[in-house]
């Protein structure tokens, strides 16, 4: 019985004193990224003819007219959503109170001939 008291206390000052070990202060290096960093191009069968794109150095007065030309553009396509819109919201807004819900003006009946009216509740 005491060897077995022994061994137990031999495995628990040992395991106490490996596990009190603190020499080692370096940080862990931190992992390397799992995502491709880099994408590689496919060769397909007709690389060959594909040409290959060389980058262009353009002086500043090329640029300046290259980011008008755009601006320009872009203007233009705004200008024109913008009359559009402009345009129904006229649409809109000339039959809007006018007809009451219709889409044309109603007929004036003489006084004794009108009718109520289900779409804007008025005799007409």
């Amino acid at each position: 019985m005491s060897k077995v008291f022994l061994w137990v206390v031999l495995v628990f000052v040992s395991g106490a004193g490996l596990a009190q070990n603190t020499r080692n202060a370096e940080t862990p290096k931190p992992r390397q990224p799992q995502y491709q960093a880099a994408k590689k191009e496919k060769k397909s069968l007709f690389s060959f003819l594909k040409k290959e794109k060389k980058a262009e150095l353009k002086t500043a007065e090329e640029e300046k007219f290259a980011f008008r030309k755009r601006v320009n553009e872009a203007y233009r396509e705004n200008a024109k959503v913008e009359y559009k819109a402009r345009k129904v919201k006229k649409k809109e807004a000339k039959k809007g109170e006018k007809f009451h819900g219709h889409k044309r003006p109603p007929k004036k009946r003489p006084a004794g001939k009108q009718k109520f009216c289900k779409i804007c509740k008025i005799k007409h």
